[in-house]
Parts: structure tokens; C-alpha cells; sequence
């Protein structure tokens, strides 16, 4: 009944992303068992290229079997990893719509198939297992249509005091499975400069009308991602006024709670973070963080964490507030 109230209500739009070319021949039984680490890369086998009718469905609907297959073995980071890598590589972001029907579908298949293999089961104990196994994932696929209110989190601070981290570590626990959308500032200025995410930018990259551009940027994909029901994480330095207030006015607009958490750090932390850095999309170094702080942040609203502190004390400190945040809005 839920999976075909759903089917109903986004009928137009399955419709309308098959005419756009989301439906597609694609990997059709994509869950853990069928990838397998291949000369350190996870390579997939055991692809349905048997049937056409099973094969061919919708790119998000195909991902989404992994992402349920991770979230039941309670891999909760793993699953909302490779849901924010797809999306930061496609932009589909509309798609999050059908991401809880698609998972409880995929739940359900998995309900079926281990209620069957019980039928057939020559040893009795396995085929309680299977049986068991069986009512989880029915379980699962119908707890999988709740859909928690999407919320809106911003995590702002200098270059260097853990924004990326901290959104990252988050993001599982924040709305339904597989967590938030984590939208960084740092690779949407990459891809709106057209340059891989670990390729350093030219002092060009960092004008004043491309960071316009990034906030404008974050601002769209955040709304359009609310609107599709899912939750969002902002990490981004927010050091004006106006981009804290623009982020604000995201949520405000799109009628979901928002909390914003701002993280202090000396400067010499964040001088230290960003010179032992590993590749990764942002450029900061020890000039951008003596400008950034000498440019100051204006009068800061949002809650501040001491960010010098282990990240698993921020992380906790962090998600305290989110959930003083969301029960205040509730």
C-alpha cells in the first residue's frame, strides 16, 4: 500500500526521468555480495544481462540497493558516503524524491528472495535464519517510507577548523536513511571552475564573483534538495554576515529547522590542519587563514565549538545542538 501510494504520487516523474535518460542497462543486482576489491579498486560481477526487464531501471533505483544493503549491515557512514559521492558526481539531486521508495523496494526484494530460499532450505535451523531475515527487511522496507521532517545545518568556521570533517561525521545521523546531503563549498567552486576537486585553483578561482557564485550555487542545491525531502548539511567558511544569513533564508523559505554551528579554533590550529592536509579539494593554507581572520566574521549568532578540541568532542558537542535545534522547531 505505501510503495504503490508512492508509485502514484511520482508517477509523472518517473516518467518524465526515463524520457531523460535515468533509465538506462545498469548493473540490476547491485548489493555487497556482488562487489569484490579487485587490485584495490571494488569491482562489480554478477550483473543481470540476462533480462533486459530487470536490467534496465532507473540509475537511482539500481544505487539504491547498495545503499539499503549498507544501511541494514548498519554501515551507516559507508551508505551515506556513496550517496553524497553520486550525487556531488551527477547533481541529481531531484532524485533524492524517490530515494525512500526506492530503498524499501529494494528492502522488500530482499524480503522475498530470503523468504523463498527459506522454502527450499534443507536445514532447518538455516531456514529459521532465512525466515527471520526475511521479516527484518519487510521491516525495514516499510520503516523506510517514514520520512523525518528534512532540516537544514550549517557548519561554518575558518579554513582549517574542521567544517569538512565534522559535516561528514554528521550527516548519517541527520534525517532519513542514508543521512543528509553534504553540500561543501569547497568542490562546488572546483566544479564551477571546471577543474577536478584536487586540482589547485589560480588566485581567479577565489574572485569575488565566482565566491558569489558558490553561495548562490550552495543556496539552489540546498533548497532543491529540501524540497525533495533531504535534510542538508552546508559546509562552507560563511564568514560574512550575508552568506550566514543567505544560508539562514534557505531554510526559512523551504519552512524546515534550521541550526547553525560555528567552530572556533587559535590560529596556529588552523594553520597546523591545513599545512598537514592531504589532497583534497580545499586550497587553504597558512596566507588564507591569516586573511580570513584578519577580514574578521562580523557578530556571530550561531552556536560556537571550541574546534581545537578531538573531533570526537565536537562531533558530540555538535549533535547535542542539532538535537536541541530540531526538538525547539518541533
Amino acid at each position: 500500500m505505501l510503495a504503490r501510494r508512492d508509485l502514484e504520487r511520482h508517477a509523472e516523474f518517473l516518467d518524465r526521468r526515463r524520457r531523460d535518460g535515468f533509465v538506462r542497462q545498469c548493473h540490476g543486482d547491485l548489493h555487497l555480495r556482488n562487489i569484490v576489491l579487485l587490485d584495490g579498486r571494488p569491482t562489480l560481477f554478477d550483473a543481470i544481462e540476462f533480462n533486459d526487464e530487470i536490467a534496465c531501471v532507473d540509475v537511482l533505483y539500481d544505487l539504491a540497493f547498495l545503499l539499503m544493503d549498507l544501511w541494514k549491515r548498519q554501515l551507516s557512514r559507508h551508505a551515506n558516503a556513496v550517496m553524497n559521492g553520486y550525487l556531488t558526481d551527477t547533481g541529481d539531486l531531484a532524485g533524492l524524491a524517490l530515494l525512500p521508495l526506492f530503498l524499501s523496494c529494494r528492502a522488500a526484494v530482499r524480503a522475498k528472495t530470503s523468504a523463498t530460499a527459506a522454502r527450499v532450505q534443507p536445514d532447518a535451523r538455516r531456514a529459521i535464519e532465512l525466515q527471520e531475515l526475511a521479516r527484518e527487511y519487510l521491516a525495514m522496507a516499510k520503516d523506510l517510507f517514514v520520512r523525518p521532517q528534512p532540516c537544514l545545518v550549517a557548519v561554518g568556521g575558518h579554513s582549517g577548523s574542521g567544517k569538512s570533517t565534522l559535516a561528514l561525521a554528521m550527516a548519517p545521523s541527520i534525517g532519513g536513511p542514508p543521512g543528509a546531503l553534504v553540500l561543501r563549498s569547497d568542490e562546488i567552486r572546483k566544479s564551477l571552475c571546471g577543474v577536478p576537486s584536487l586540482q589547485r585553483l589560480g588566485s581567479n578561482g577565489y574572485a569575488p564573483d565566482i565566491t558569489a557564485r558558490v553561495y548562490r550555487t550552495l543556496a539552489e542545491r540546498a533548497a532543491l534538495a529540501l524540497r525533495a525531502g533531504r535534510s542538508v548539511i552546508v559546509d562552507a567558511v560563511c564568514a560574512r554576515p550575508a552568506d550566514r544569513a543567505a544560508v539562514e533564508g534557505v531554510a526559512g523559505s523551504a519552512s524546515v529547522p534550521f541550526v547553525g554551528i560555528w567552530l572556533d579554533a587559535p590560529r596556529d590550529v588552523l594553520v597546523a590542519r591545513t599545512e598537514r592536509r592531504g589532497p583534497d579539494a580545499s586550497d587553504a593554507d597558512a596566507g588564507v587563514v591569516n586573511r580570513q581572520l584578519a577580514e574578521g566574521a562580523g557578530v556571530i549568532r550561531w552556536p560556537r565549538l571550541d574546534a581545537s578540541l578531538s573531533a570526537a568532542s565536537v562531533l558530540e558537542q555538535a549533535q547535542a545542538l542539532v538535537g536541541v535545534g530540531l526538538r525547539r522547531a518541533g
